[in-house]
């Protein structure tokens, strides 16, 4: 039976196995935080759609991205609604340029404020959608717990937040509940209201048109092993070209891609995550190279003894993977709860999902690969002669 040396010669200090996973942990943390923050920014600006219930969504093809403010007419929703194949279509409504929120003893702020109808079902979440019941007057409305601070907002204490004075474009508005949505780059903060309160709120949101007449996103639920595709070319020929029709999934797609090409934060943290993968080379290459001089008489004796290139290759490597998992392990637990906080602290929707873990998992391994690779060199080009004068 073989002795486990990489293992061993890996595990035999615990002091400075410690200090290596440090090390490697640093780096592990700064990928995680660099892909956390792209992925969560991109994550908080389709969180909407995601929590809404709908197969396929109707938008206005002006509307270069969901902030925007292009709208449709009502009555194509109606048109949509005669296809055999459908099972509902709901109006959503979302108002910012109008939508000004004052909580008395603060400044005046703008806020996101989604318009939902008040005897449908619109979100996915249950939770959801009974909070949205509480919505039995135009006043009131339910307020997204991770709006900033600088609304002033209570958080903790629901009758607190019931009791608070507070306008909506000038007129004053009841909170009934909290709901959780999040930040993103052009909302700092979210309400809910029912469709009777975009009436009583944004009057003119339309202008001397009705204000529900103007619709911002169509949901449209299909029956059962309707063919989605298919049902979203027939709805397009339909209502032709003043309406585009998206499957929720390929307008999440759209709306990620906008914001990666059309502003400099993909870039900015692609090279903050590669900047994180450098300096984990280095660390890690420090580390390995350290260990090899240490026990540089015991490896040249080792190599006296017919041990070939390829044996030391296989050794460092296999030592490499060791540093990566204890390195990673740390690392993952200390993100997860940087993740936890940072949500809490910014409002952004940072999820540690399987396949970012798995992502920077392997980068973590291509990274001590890496070092490995350039740490063995010293261990090819040591002479055991000049070691034993």
């Amino acid at each position: 039976m073989r002795t486990p040396l990489a293992w061993l010669n890996t595990t035999n200090n615990f002091s400075k196995l410690s200090l290596a996973s440090s090390g490697i942990g640093f780096a592990v943390v700064l990928m995680f935080m660099q892909i956390g923050f792209l992925n969560g920014l991109f994550d908080s600006t389709v969180q909407i759609l995601r929590m809404v219930k709908a197969d396929l969504v109707i938008i206005s093809p002006a509307r270069y991205t969901v902030p925007s403010e292009q709208r449709f007419d009502f009555g194509l929703l109606q048109r949509a609604r005669g296809l055999r194949s459908v099972r509902d279509v709901q109006p959503l409504y979302i108002d910012r340029a109008l939508a000004e929120v004052r909580v008395i003893g603060n400044v005046s702020r703008s806020i996101r404020a989604i318009g939902v109808p008040l005897d449908c079902e619109v979100f996915s979440d249950p939770t959801m959608n009974a909070k949205c019941r509480l919505l039995v007057d135009a006043r009131d409305a339910l307020v997204d717990r991770k709006s900033k601070a600088k609304y002033g907002f209570e958080k903790r204490d629901l009758e607190k937040l019931r009791a608070q004075e507070i306008e909506l474009s000038g007129r004053q508005v009841r909170m009934q509940d909290w709901v959780e949505i999040g930040t993103d780059f052009v909302y700092d903060g979210s309400l809910i209201l029912s469709d009777r309160g975009v009436e009583r709120f944004f009057p003119f949101r339309n202008g001397r048109r009705p204000p529900l007449a103007a619709v911002d996103l169509g949901l449209v639920l299909l029956h059962d092993g309707a063919n989605k595709r298919a049902v979203r070319d027939e709805l397009q020929v339909l209502l032709g070209d003043a309406i585009h029709v998206y499957d929720r999934e390929a307008l999440i797609q759209r709306e990620i891609g906008f914001w990666a090409t059309n502003t400099p934060i993909g870039i900015i943290f692609s090279i903050g995550t590669v900047m994180g993968l450098f300096v984990g080379v280095i660390i890690c290459y420090q580390i390995l190279f350290t260990d090899i001089h240490d026990h540089l008489a015991e490896f040249a004796t080792l190599k006296a003894m017919g041990y070939g290139p390829y044996y030391f290759l296989r050794f460092v490597m296999l030592q490499s993977f060791y540093l990566s998992v204890f390195g990673f392990l740390p690392g993952w637990l200390l993100s997860w709860l940087l993740y936890a906080w940072l949500s809490e602290w910014t409002g952004l929707v940072m999820m540690l999902t399987p396949p970012r873990v798995l992502s920077v998992f392997c980068l973590t391994f291509l990274m001590c690969t890496i070092s490995g690779a350039l740490a063995v060199r010293k261990l090819w080009a040591t002479d055991p002669a000049t070691l034993f004068k």
